[in-house]
């Protein structure tokens, strides 16, 4: 059904007295038929359904069916709004995954080595790694470890760190890349497979650029195994998880994905009791409140009847 139809069958439920047998008739149509998220939201037939899942008139007969046919529809819309959710969800891993594509085309070891500001340190200068192994495990621990001791010198703020420092992050280097190796050795490319990952690895150390992040791998917050498995969300700074959680929450709740979340608390700050001029019904609620007027002045609150869909404000 799209935004019309349910529009209309919403006008239609809305006064449900007056032809209760129309109301049951239209609320098994809704059963049967199939429903787009975005005309349920747009019609905002869910809060009329909602309505009738509440009623409880003694003298009409077919009360008791309305508000179980009611029930019902209200469950069925429930679970297109976690349908909703899941998709975005599923666009939002996507959207992570592509990134972690990006970074590995945008950084190389080969720009790791090559940097002007990496410090001139070489932890593994008498390193020797297991025979059989690639001859490039050398270069690749010393640049990483590069990062890594650049990174920790941004987050203590000084250039020059103690022997101990320098073995703590000998050890996390040295405990990831040998997490990489070990995870590709089954594979059919796995030194390219391996590559691959060190050049990930080198990318997430880079955009850590207060070194927060490696900072937790060398207190073993984040243990160095852990961070060898290269998720992207594990390589997120608390600034921008922050950041990231506060858009997720503005997405669905211009969505209204959780509408009876919403529905609920609405309902609980309501004025329960006010007569609708639409309708004549009790189902008027407070909706927002906002200061439009001076500062000293009382705010202006705006209402909403959930039977009719009709909005009202009072200064």
């Amino acid at each position: 059904m799209d935004y019309q139809e349910l529009y209309e069958l919403r006008k239609k439920i809305v006064d449900w007295k007056k032809n209760p047998k129309e109301t049951i008739n239209i609320l098994k149509q809704l059963e049967q038929a199939s429903l787009n998220f975005e005309a349920v939201n747009k019609s905002k037939i869910q809060k009329t359904i909602h309505t009738l899942t509440t009623v409880d008139d003694k003298s009409e007969p077919l009360a008791a069916t309305i508000k179980v046919q009611a029930s019902i529809i209200q469950d069925k819309l429930k679970k297109l709004s976690q349908n909703k959710s899941i998709e975005i969800s599923k666009v939002e891993k996507q959207s992570e995954k592509n990134q972690e594509i990006k970074i590995q085309k945008q950084n190389s070891v080969q720009t790791i080595q090559s940097s002007k500001s990496l410090p001139d340190i070489d932890l593994f200068s008498n390193y020797k790694v297991p025979q059989p192994s690639y001859v490039d495990r050398i270069k690749y621990l010393t640049a990483i470890s590069k990062l890594f001791i650049l990174n920790i010198q941004t987050f203590k703020n000084q250039d020059d760190l103690s022997d101990s420092d320098y073995q703590i992050i000998k050890d996390c280097v040295e405990k990831m890349e040998k997490a990489i190796y070990y995870k590709r050795q089954t594979e059919n490319s796995s030194r390219k497979a391996y590559e691959q990952d060190i050049k990930i690895l080198a990318g997430f150390l880079k955009k850590d650029k207060n070194g927060s992040l490696t900072y937790r791998i060398f207190t073993q917050v984040f243990d160095p195994i852990v961070a060898a498995q290269l998720k992207a969300a594990d390589w997120v700074d608390d600034e921008t998880k922050q950041e990231q959680s506060r858009i997720i929450k503005e997405k669905m709740e211009a969505e209204q994905i959780g509408f009876y979340k919403d529905l609920s608390k609405r309902e609980m700050e309501g004025v329960e009791g006010k007569m609708c001029k639409g309708c004549g019904q009790k189902k008027v609620y407070l909706v927002d409140e906002k200061q439009t007027r001076a500062s000293d002045e009382p705010t202006t609150k705006f209402f909403e009847c959930y039977n009719c869909g009709d909005k009202f404000r009072i200064c």
